[in-house]
């Protein structure tokens, strides 16, 4: 099944394909009944599908989740996948031996844990691989304002994440010893934090203490954590841009605070993660774009003690 909408040309824009997979016919007694329609992406498939033994080779993420999606018992559509290059190599000995009845879309999830990328379905339906996050900076799709300008929004999340600190992360590979990194000084402020990743598909301990370091997160952020828009608040054009983001994409969010006498801004560059879309007969269409930090995510502010230092985590918006 397809759910789309249509933009200003009448050309279809994909909002969610899958599968139905349920329904519930509810009987009302003296009102209308109602029937629920349960959905899924193409994840479903992948998890009611199990491999036969797989014996791999030494490669990269990316080569090795094409050559699963090949399996005949698979036979994921090659029409329908976007795999970037992978970073990660993956392990090839006989301990990495794929087992007889592993489940596709775990094994696929471990794939996508040893490389730290994104894997997820698109509107259109596609399978699609990212690689390990870098530190470039792409332009924003969309602008988020609460001043009039740019796209308008009715609902904001903020989180100041002391939970989300992470300051000792261990990673073990199959048959590898556990490699450890760790931030004392954050430890000392927030108390250990710890990740654990066992049995990583990575090829060497080298990769894995590679990867517990770039788990660290020692130092909480004040972070724009989602954002709401109802469709009714926007002009036609912008309908039709926000209603294609795609998980992946880079988006700014601006806010204004009162301080003291005046007002201060606070502005964020963030990576969108989930989207949500929800329509409602009394308010119509509303979107939720839930976010992450981007490498580089706060643009310069002047005369701000934290975000007006130009360094490596900031820059001009």
């Amino acid at each position: 099944m397809k759910h789309q909408r249509y933009d200003t040309n009448n050309d279809a824009q994909d909002i969610f394909n899958g599968y139905i997979i349920n329904y519930n016919y509810n009987f009302a007694l003296g009102g209308l009944d109602t029937v629920t329609v349960y959905c899924a992406d193409q994840f479903y498939l992948l998890a009611q599908t199990f491999m036969d033994e797989f014996n791999v080779s030494e490669e990269l993420s990316s080569a090795r989740l094409t050559a699963v999606l090949d399996l005949p018992e698979v036979a994921f559509p090659a029409g329908q996948r976007t795999i970037a290059t992978g970073t990660q190599t993956l392990g090839g000995a006989a301990a990495f031996t794929v087992p007889q009845g592993t489940n596709v879309a775990q094994y696929c999830a471990d794939i996508n844990q040893a490389e730290q990328g994104r894997l997820f379905m698109s509107r259109e339906g596609d399978l699609v691989f990212q690689a390990r996050l870098g530190s470039t900076l792409s332009a924003a799709v969309a602008d988020f304002h609460d001043d009039g300008t740019n796209l308008p929004y009715n609902g904001l999340g903020i989180s100041f994440e002391a939970d989300q600190v992470t300051n000792r992360a261990t990673v073990n590979i199959i048959n590898g010893s556990p490699q450890t990194a760790e931030n004392l000084a954050s430890q000392a402020t927030y108390f250990v934090q710890a990740l654990s990743i066992t049995n990583s598909l990575l090829h060497n301990d080298a990769a894995a203490l590679t990867l517990a370091e770039y788990l660290l997160e020692p130092n909480p952020e004040a972070r724009y954590t989602s954002v709401d828009t109802q469709f009714n608040m926007l002009t036609t054009p912008q309908k039709d841009a926000l209603a294609v983001v795609e998980i992946g994409d880079t988006i700014t969010i601006e806010k204004t605070f009162p301080s003291g006498a005046g007002t201060t801004e606070l502005a964020q560059e963030l990576a969108v993660e989930g989207i949500e879309h929800r329509l409602d007969f009394s308010i119509g269409h509303t979107i939720s774009l839930f976010t992450s930090p981007t490498v580089i995510i706060y643009e310069l502010i002047l005369n701000d003690a934290v975000y007006g230092i130009l360094d490596s985590d900031n820059v001009l918006g």
